[in-house]
């Protein structure tokens, strides 16, 4: 028998988070400048083009010409940017060294360029705000759910595929999918509340970290990220809805901790890669998980989750059955482990030796009022850190909305300007006839063989000078010649 039980969720970071989408900035829909990434619709850039510029953009035969023209008109584009983003330092030295320039020669002789792509987080298309889908939520808790299920045993045999091993552990075949129990199982979008500011983003170097010190010298991979930032107190709202009896919040709360809970402490005690963690980062996060992450998680009023790309095969794959394979040296195969060889770490700095902050930590929460002041007391230590961050989204935001305000501003100037000067322009047609077009809204007038018109809404603005009669009979298609005034085949007002 199915009962809903619905919990409301308040969802914290405690490090930087990264949920890919399939899309990038890249240097043809943005600009840095000021230390923030200016993100702008190509369709009002295009506007803003002149006939000389977009006919020169087109002839650009390289990527590099292409990025150069946009870098070279940053201070004319950044203002009609809709989206700011937080950039690290080491990256706008690299985009300042990198974007519009060759790196090296193919064996052709032809230059390569830098593309310079910065993945970006899942967001909301309406307000382009940073958002945790449901789906990927839901993933991480399926996957701790399973684990506490397998209870770290061994796959039946070699053979046992993903799926058969889900099948077996949660009593449901491939021909009755609607008994997995985890159907029962509905995770919402998580969103910032709707009176609240989008939450702030940064762009990170994502940066791969031998797990021994023994292989330091193993050139790094780093990439670069949009991220959501460490330590946002309660960034994001949700919902979990439970409609199966087989399973409560109590039984999630308990999968997540015991399977997330001892991966966060080992990254933060790891002999040789928690000596690069960001130190002020893994003092608070060690005492929170000491003081009230451990009180609430014990009392289920919350539990951790790991979420994206980054957050390591380790928290993907269950205890007893990971088998994660492992890249060997070129030409050599690879082999399988139940452990990765390094670890993946956001970093504001390219040289990351130190600094660093793991990807993907949430503590997700729907605190009872007995344990309310748990819930404030751990909060009231986080949030200098998130107040930071929220007053910088807040001067970007400020910014945009200032800049829009301007830039409309200047609009209507610009269209007083016209009409004064079409009025200055205007020629007289006298003895033109006079028509109206209820179903566009366009005033025309007709004189000699040639016609000149106004589109809705103006044209019904210039109908509203006459008279009524005058108004009427022309609604009812009578024959009536006014003087028109005329610009450029522009009717701009008439006289009767």
């Amino acid at each position: 028998m199915e009962h809903t039980k619905t919990k409301k969720i308040s969802i914290t970071t405690l490090s930087p988070i990264h949920i890919g989408c399939d899309e990038d900035y890249i240097p043809t829909n943005f600009v840095i400048k000021d230390h923030l990434l200016h993100f702008f619709d190509m369709a009002v850039i295009a506007d803003e083009l002149t006939e000389a510029e977009r006919k020169a953009l087109g002839n650009y035969q390289t990527v590099g010409a292409i990025q150069q023209f946009f870098k070279s008109k940053r201070d004319r584009f950044a203002p009609l940017a809709t989206h700011l983003v937080e950039v690290a330092k080491d990256i706008i030295k690299e985009y300042e060294g990198k974007a519009g320039k060759s790196t090296q020669q193919s064996a052709g002789s032809a230059p390569i360029y830098n593309l310079f792509p910065i993945s970006r987080t899942a967001y909301n298309p309406l307000d382009v705000a940073p958002y945790l889908p449901g789906s990927s939520l839901k993933g991480s808790m399926r996957t701790a759910l399973l684990d506490a299920k397998n209870k770290g045993q061994p796959l039946l045999n070699k053979n046992e595929t993903n799926q058969e091993l889900q099948q077996r552990l949660l009593s449901y075949d491939k021909d009755n999918f609607k008994n997995d129990p985890l159907r029962h199982l509905h995770i919402a979008d998580a969103h910032n509340d709707e009176n609240a500011d989008p939450a702030p983003t940064q762009i990170l170097y994502a940066i791969s970290k031998k797990k021994r010190s023994s292989e330091r010298g193993t050139p790094e991979l780093k990439v670069f990220l949009e991220t959501i930032p460490a330590l946002l107190n309660n960034v994001f709202s949700g919902e979990v809805r439970i409609t199966d009896d087989r399973i409560s919040w109590q039984i999630l709360c308990d999968a997540c901790n015991d399977f997330y809970y001892p991966q966060l402490e080992a990254e933060l005690n790891h002999p040789h890669l928690s000596t690069m963690l960001d130190l002020e980062w893994k003092k608070l996060l060690s005492a929170l998980i000491n003081d009230e992450i451990k009180n609430l998680r014990e009392s289920r009023q919350g539990f951790l989750l790991r979420v994206g790309k980054h957050s390591g095969a380790e928290s993907l794959t269950l205890k007893g059955v990971r088998n994660i394979k492992i890249l060997g040296k070129q030409g050599e195969p690879p082999s399988y482990r139940p452990e990765t060889t390094e670890k993946r770490f956001a970093s504001h700095s390219k040289v990351a030796n130190g600094g660093l902050l793991p990807f993907g930590w949430l503590w997700i929460e729907a605190c009872d009022d007995a344990y309310q002041h748990v819930s404030i007391s751990m909060h009231d230590k986080i949030q200098p850190h998130s107040n930071k961050l929220r007053v910088a989204q807040k001067e970007r935001l400020l910014r945009i909305e200032q800049t829009q305000q301007l830039a409309a501003l200047t609009e209507e100037e610009k269209q007083q300007q016209k009409e004064i000067q079409q009025q200055q322009n205007a020629q007289a047609w006298p003895g033109a006839r006079i028509k109206f077009n209820a179903g566009n809204g366009a005033l025309s007038v007709e004189k000699d063989g040639k016609t000149a018109t106004a589109i809705a809404p103006k044209g019904a603005q210039l109908l509203q000078t006459l008279s009524a009669d005058i108004q009427q009979k022309v609604r009812t298609n009578q024959y009536v010649k006014v003087t028109a005034y005329v610009d450029d085949r522009i009717l701009i007002r008439i006289e009767c």
